[in-house]
């Protein structure tokens, strides 16, 4: 799915539990993504965020089953709790993390 270059911010719970959900392309207009916006999308395998995205709620991508790989913008400076909680499968994580500081955003994964 490629979400429309309207949007600006993707809403709390936008593509919770959309099992079908296979991939997503984020344009540049996104700057936030909200609580669990794609929480439980089963089938999502890999997720790119874009430069303009500065935060990320909670549990934002946990529960993505089949989630492998995931790449981080180094424009981000908020990280919620719990961001990759349970995604079992992810085994790759591709950010700079320069002032990070550990929230639990990968707890649950086998990134530990």
């Amino acid at each position: 799915m490629t979400i429309p270059n309207s949007v600006t911010s993707i809403g709390h719970y936008a593509f919770s539990t959309c099992t079908d959900l296979t991939y997503v392309t984020i344009p540049n207009s996104v700057t936030s993504i909200g609580d669990y916006a794609f929480q439980n999308c089963r089938s999502l395998t890999s997720i790119e965020i874009p430069n303009s995205v500065t935060g990320i709620g909670d549990a934002a991508f946990a529960e993505c089953d089949n989630l492998m790989s995931a790449v981080l913008s180094d424009s981000i400076n908020t990280i919620a709790q719990g961001m990759f909680f349970k995604c079992k499968n992810l085994t790759s994580v591709t950010r700079h993390l320069y002032g990070y500081s550990e929230n639990g955003w990968h707890r649950g994964c086998t990134m530990e």
